[in-house]
């Protein structure tokens, strides 16, 4: 288990979290130390975003205690957690989609000048903490009117302008493009630089050997091993899984494509994409690649009828489809996963039942 050391900024000791009968953590101890990156893996229900939510203030641990510079803190909301010097970049990104990009980076922290919100100083701030990242957005854009990759990367420069000591990253690479997580990984080792400790969640493999100085692994909620981020890839996994695994990409048979099935051909959406054809055949996957800002989600968001395009076709089965006709997209099989399940995709007040049947619900009453 983790000791504490000079260099250990903050420490879970033994903590552990229950929610109803489930155990999500079981007596985990972690540090975090000054200056170096401590990744955490584990695979999906580890445990791991619960861990970081007790560091954040946003859950308490059950039993077991937090250290913050060798003494105990009680972290018992976000606002306890700031005042610690933590900033936690969460994987449900927390925006308000309506606020601009200034508003949003500055958000609790909005400078007054004679009770009146200051905007030279809230764009100035704010304009500071894009240029840390190196993105260039417009400050007054609602930040609802980005896509999801821009929104994490806001996320970040918001926790960048806290001016944070310990900075907690649960998986902050998810929707960025490899020159972006470039990017992100030169502002990290910056911040190593300057002393700043930092918790970093990722399933990538490659990205903690890159980024990481140390990775502790959990196992269905408990804490298994500490290694040095060096520690190859089939070592990793075998602690994440408990045994040791042939061949992690095996390869099957690869079918014979059957009958084209999509077919789209000139799609057109001025200042979104152009000229865009492509077949996907019975049995096959195609993929659609490109940096953030080529229209991959455009054009698949037109395909499933969710945005009209101004020219083209799409074709399923041989049945050309209405531009903008969810319902008929429906009808013809075509199902839409977007980026944003949150915001796009779910209910979160509904139940599972009902997030389940949304999707084909059909209108049976009409107005008035």
């Amino acid at each position: 288990m983790p000791d504490h050391t000079d260099d250990t900024v903050l420490q879970l000791v033994n903590v552990s979290k229950s929610f109803g009968p489930v155990n999500v953590i079981k007596d985990v101890t972690l540090s975090v130390r000054r200056g170096q990156v401590q990744a955490l893996l584990g695979e999906n229900g580890a445990g791991k975003s619960t861990l970081i939510k007790m560091i954040a203030g946003v859950h308490q641990p059950d039993s077991g205690k937090i250290l913050v510079d060798g003494s105990e803190a009680t972290i018992a909301s976000t606002n306890d957690s700031e005042a610690h010097g933590i900033a936690t970049i969460h994987q449900e990104l927390n925006l308000v989609p309506t606020l601009s990009v200034a508003e949003n980076i500055m958000l609790g922290r909005t400078p007054k000048r004679f009770g009146m919100v200051n905007r030279k100083h809230l764009n100035a701030q704010a304009q500071a903490a894009l240029n840390l990242i190196g993105l260039d957005v417009p400050l007054k854009q609602p930040v609802g009117e980005l896509g999801i990759a821009k929104q994490q990367l806001i996320e970040i420069a918001k926790a960048l302008s806290m001016n944070a000591r310990i900075l907690i990253l649960d998986e902050p690479t998810a929707a960025l493009t490899g020159k972006e997580v470039d990017a992100l990984f030169t502002i990290l080792d910056e911040l190593k630089a300057k002393g700043v400790a930092m918790v970093f969640i990722s399933h990538h493999l490659d990205e903690l050997a890159r980024i990481a100085d140390t990775i502790s692994i959990l196992r269905d909620g408990e804490f298994v091993a500490e290694v040095p981020a060096s520690t190859d890839e089939d070592t990793l996994v075998q602690h994440m899984v408990g045994r040791a695994i042939e061949e992690q990409y095996p390869r099957g048979e690869v079918a014979e494509a059957g009958a084209p099935l999509l077919e789209v051909a000139g799609l057109t959406s001025t200042s979104k994409f152009s000229d865009i054809s492509f077949t996907v055949h019975a049995g096959e996957i195609v993929g659609l690649a490109g940096l953030v800002g080529a229209g991959r989600t455009e054009i698949v968001r037109a395909i499933a009828g969710a945005d009209k395009y101004d020219s083209g076709t799409v074709e399923v089965a041989g049945k050309k489809l209405k531009s903008g006709d969810i319902q008929g997209a429906i009808r013809s099989g075509v199902g839409h996963i977007p980026e944003d399940r949150k915001g796009q995709a779910l209910v979160l007040d509904g139940t599972v039942n009902e997030n389940l049947g949304y999707a084909t619900l059909a209108a049976t009453s009409k107005a008035g």
